[in-house]
């Protein structure tokens, strides 16, 4: 059992399937509005191909025309602060002479301080542009260009969330949203059953732990379908014991193609530990419990017989026989509680 949740907050716009519906690994379930999130993709992009741009443009370096552009500049600059200097000697003499005010001497000198900071400028600005960009500028040029595609990345992968598609083949079970509503990161939207394979849980008994193996056979039967028999494989074994039952969880999983199995069926599981051999197995309903010993009754000529036996591993409803007891012996199975040595019996025909 899986449940599929959205990672992105939106609106329902379509809903592909309803409780019941089966469905394939992959298939789309849901989508929700992509808007916004084509919009940020979008935006993503423009903020990428700014950032290579402006990387591109220091790596190349300035070109002739820029060159020239900043050349003249400097040429023009220069020009001008001459020019700017000779105003400003001819009205230092005007003022002292009484021909301009002070304030015009003001002027004139505050022209050539521009002059002289503009013309500097320049020579910078051109100095730049022949030596062209610091590695330090390459250096964050490069790094901007990483953040943007990063953030594309993300953009990206915002919008595909707005498809959401089933993670595993099998059934809805469960539909917890509607068209048009608005969910946020986390919701769960619906709860999809595996029924083929079907997995199957079962504990082990302390004694046995160490005879499973991964990919080991298992039978099973269940009451829907007595005289049918399914079997499995091994998939995990659990690492430690119910401490309360002293058993160990195993979960196998079992071909289901015609999904006969339902999810929550009750099953008797059937793992074979050991190699295949011969042995006596009788059901445990048999067994007499006592505080040293195990007992049975068997027919002989009519008359119940009581023997004492040593039992083995057991399969299923069934118990395995070391000692005690010989094939081909009939063994008492029901009605042993209230049996005692040399009773009469009747045999069930």
């Amino acid at each position: 059992e899986v449940t599929v949740s959205t990672e992105v907050d939106g609106i329902l716009r379509d809903l592909k399937v309803d409780e019941g519906t089966k469905v394939s690994k992959d298939m789309l379930l849901a989508v929700i509005d992509d808007t916004d999130y084509n919009h940020e993709v979008k935006k993503a992009e423009g903020v990428l191909e700014a950032a290579q741009s402006r990387l591109q443009q220091l790596l190349t370096g300035a070109r002739p025309q820029e060159v020239q552009l900043a050349k003249a500049e400097v040429d023009q600059t220069l020009a001008d602060m001459e020019k700017r200097k000779a105003d400003m000697e001819r009205a230092k003499k005007l003022v002292q002479d009484k021909y301009i005010s002070a304030q015009e001497w003001d002027s004139a000198r505050t022209a050539y301080n521009v002059a002289v900071a503009t013309h500097q400028k320049a020579k910078e600005n051109y100095a730049l542009v022949v030596e062209g960009p610091r590695q330090e500028e390459i250096a964050q040029a490069r790094a901007q260009v990483d953040q943007a595609q990063a953030a594309r990345s993300l953009a990206r992968q915002k919008l595909s969330k707005t498809k959401i598609f089933s993670p595993l083949a099998g059934t809805v079970r469960v539909r917890k949203v509607s068209k048009g509503e608005f969910v946020k990161n986390g919701a769960a939207l619906f709860v999809i059953i595996q029924s083929n394979p079907i997995k199957l849980r079962f504990t082990v008994t302390e004694r046995d732990v160490g005879k499973v193996k991964m990919g080991q056979e298992v039978s099973l039967r269940v009451d829907a379908f007595p005289t049918s028999e399914f079997k499995g494989g091994v998939t995990t074994i659990y690492p430690s014991l119910e401490e309360k039952t002293r058993t160990l969880l195993v979960e196998a999983l079992v071909p289901n193609a015609d999904e006969s199995l339902k999810p929550g069926f009750f099953a008797k599981v059937v793992l074979y530990t050991g190699q295949p051999k011969e042995t006596v197995v009788i059901p445990v309903t048999a067994l007499l419990y006592e505080e040293t010993k195990i007992r049975i009754f068997v027919e002989e000529q009519s008359r119940a017989k009581e023997k004492v036996v040593k039992v083995g591993s057991k399969y299923g409803e069934g118990m395995e026989i070391l000692e005690g007891l010989q094939e081909g012996e009939k063994v008492v199975v029901s009605g042993q509680q209230n049996l005692s040595e040399g009773v009469k019996v009747n045999v069930a025909r």
